[in-house]
């Protein structure tokens, strides 16, 4: 299905004002432009398309219904809203879209579509019109490989716009999410097995979801007959997919699907060929395989934007909450939360603004009783080292393309996303240079295990720290969220470290772009976490090809979203916002891991910031839920 038609040969979105907890950006000028980052003044193209997002009308208010419909002492508890309802109680009026419309016509913008939740508004214009009106600077950058386009100035709302816009997106090409998918860096003397047609995999690297279901007790819900049926799960996604890859892996695990149950629905145009458009298609296959697999009578509905613009990510969300149509939903895709603090191709304060875009998608769905799970990012608790590598940790740090300060993933690190972490469970096997790895019980994850047992058996030089630094699952403290109220009761909860600054290398040495906010007492993450090291991984069809030992907590989300459609079919009403819930619930609902960490944080009793809360019991959390 496509939502609608829109341009995608575009130059895209922009930074308007820095929202949120003190963050200190520091500007690189007065550095010479370097080999990694090149400004140009070439043409950027003749039309210039922007999202408009517009703020909520009553947000406070709004916060306080979400909250109210997961209490169960209110009047409203689970007294979700449709979208209309959402629509006049919180958003603009048609009276103020009408009013942004009319002005942008007025300034040389033609309308592309408004999104039924009055939340945002898609515009083209020429180029040069468009910087005009804005106060642009537009440059095209390459930083890193990646070519693109920015602003060198923020957006200069006219006068008549003025408290009308939260923020403009769509200008900025240069940031973009990446997905959570994974493959082991270590060497094995396994191949890939044919995917068989029981419905397990039996072994560790070639589980599949009726393992998963094995693992975290959802086998008694499906004893009662539930299996999804007349529920949506939506998937939220940044590359397309061959829908034949998902039908051929539920066909030959044995699982019998309705052979419609997939719908595409193309945002902002779709996926468009595009030099920008990071590798994600085996992240869109996971998401969909694993969540399908564990709601088999679900149907499945795939929210595709491209991975171009600053926009798109937004976009896709904005979509699922205007149809809400999707009882649950996931993405596996997001970026460090430090990206909004600081732009390494304009350097400049960047586009915290953004993550209050994303919130009041987040919000609608909250009330609108969508349940949201994110992957919380592969690089343990220093988020920024994924695709900015450092040869250790922060102590031995030699000559880093970036430096690692404790740091987590967004969207993740929303408060209303539940936020989800990994873990590893038992193995033990060989290894090609003859280490034999051995974890003895499930633990949260991160590799410190393969390079601490390489070196106890004598093969430190073969697998350095450097060389699993720092993968595992995310964890940590927001430096934007503060502590959302269902966490307040929980112990264990921690704040942000002091002294941390982030510091990347742009051609010139390392450059000091953030200061962090100390002490700070910031929404903790992960909620949940199910198995999600590659070593004790997964199974999964990517272009009718098999693949083994795959993991990231880009299967957790996806997983958790298809558990949760069974719920809904269990309850026999949408679940909503899952998190008061599950901390209300706490050991009742989950079982705690006390093995293990995520590089920077250890998992305890209770509560951690290397597993949550621990992990997913699907039975008890659905008794749960019922009381």
């Amino acid at each position: 299905m496509k939502l609608r038609s829109l341009r995608t040969a575009m130059v895209h979105s922009i930074c308007l004002t820095a929202v949120g907890i003190a963050l200190l950006p520091l500007s690189a000028s007065g550095q010479t432009t370097s080999n990694t980052v090149k400004a140009s003044d070439v043409s950027i193209g003749n039309v210039l398309a922007v999202t408009f997002y517009l703020p909520l009308n009553n947000s406070r208010e709004a916060e306080a219904a979400a909250a109210e419909l997961q209490d169960p002492f209110s009047r409203s508890y689970h007294q979700f809203l449709s979208v209309s309802e959402f629509v006049n109680r919180y958003a603009p009026s048609d009276a103020q879209v009408e009013k942004v419309e009319r002005t942008l016509k007025g300034m040389g913008f033609t309308i592309q579509y408004v999104y039924p939740n009055h939340l945002a508004i898609e515009a083209i214009s020429p180029t040069a019109n468009a910087a005009s009106v804005l106060g642009l600077n537009l440059k095209t950058f390459t930083v890193k490989g990646r070519t693109g386009t920015a602003s060198t100035t923020p957006v200069t709302l006219p006068s008549s716009l003025q408290g009308l816009i939260l923020g403009v997106g769509g200008i900025n090409t240069m940031s973009h999410a990446h997905p959570m998918h994974l493959t082991p860096a270590v060497g094995h003397s396994v191949t890939p097995k044919a995917v068989p047609g029981a419905l397990t995999g039996g072994t560790p690297g070639d589980y599949l979801p009726a393992d998963f279901a094995n693992f975290y007790d959802v086998n008694p819900i499906y004893a009662r007959g539930i299996s999804g049926r007349g529920t949506t799960i939506g998937i939220v996604t940044l590359n397309d997919f061959k829908e034949a890859d998902a039908y051929l892996f539920w066909k030959l695990i044995g699982l019998k699907v309705s052979q419609s149950r997939i719908t595409k629905v193309n945002v902002d145009g779709g996926v468009t060929a595009s030099t920008n458009n990071l590798d994600g298609e085996g992240e869109t296959d996971i998401d969909v395989e694993e969540s399908g697999a564990l709601a088999p009578n679900a149907n499945v509905r795939v929210y595709i934007a491209p991975n171009i613009t600053n926009a798109n990510f937004i976009n896709g969300f904005e979509a699922a909450a205007s149809e809400n149509i999707a009882d649950t939903v996931s993405t596996s895709w997001g970026q460090p939360e430090l990206d909004y603090f600081y732009d390494i191709a304009t350097h400049t304060a960047s586009e915290t603004w953004m993550l209050q875009a994303f919130h009041e998608a987040f919000l609608e769905m909250a009330l609108q009783g969508q349940t949201l799970f994110v992957a919380t990012g592969d690089s343990g608790a220093f988020d920024t080292v994924r695709g900015c590598p450092v040869t250790g940790p922060p102590a031995t740090e030699d000559d880093p393309l970036c430096n690692s300060p404790y740091a987590v993933d967004h969207p993740a690190s929303d408060p209303l996303v539940t936020a989800a972490g990994g873990t590893t469970l038992p193995f033990s096997f060989s290894l090609n240079d003859g280490v034999v790895l051995t974890v003895k019980h499930e633990q949260a994850w991160s590799w410190d295990y393969i390079s601490t047992q390489a070196a106890e058996q004598g093969h430190a030089a073969d697998i350095p720290v450097s060389a699993v630094f720092s993968v595992g699952d995310g964890g940590g403290v927001s430096s934007y969220w503060p502590l959302p109220t269902y966490q307040f009761f929980t112990p264990g909860f921690t704040l942000t470290k002091p002294g941390q600054t982030f510091k990347e290398d742009t051609g010139s040495g390392l450059v000091l772009q953030t200061v962090l906010p100390p002490f700070f007492l910031g929404r903790n993450m992960p909620d949940l976490s199910t198995n999600a090291d590659p070593e004790s991984g997964y199974q999964f069809i990517e272009e009718d090809s098999l693949g083994d030992f795959e993991g990231g907590t880009s299967f957790v989300a996806p997983q958790l979203n298809g558990v949760t459609a069974l719920f809904v079919e269990g309850l026999g009403h949408r679940v909503g916002q899952l998190n008061p819930a599950l901390y209300r619930l706490g050991a009742s609902a989950t079982t705690d891991i006390r093995d293990g960490d995520n590089w920077g944080y250890k998992a305890d009793f209770g509560y951690d910031n290397a597993a949550g809360l621990g992990v997913l019991d699907a039975n008890k959390l659905l008794n749960g839920l019922k009381h």
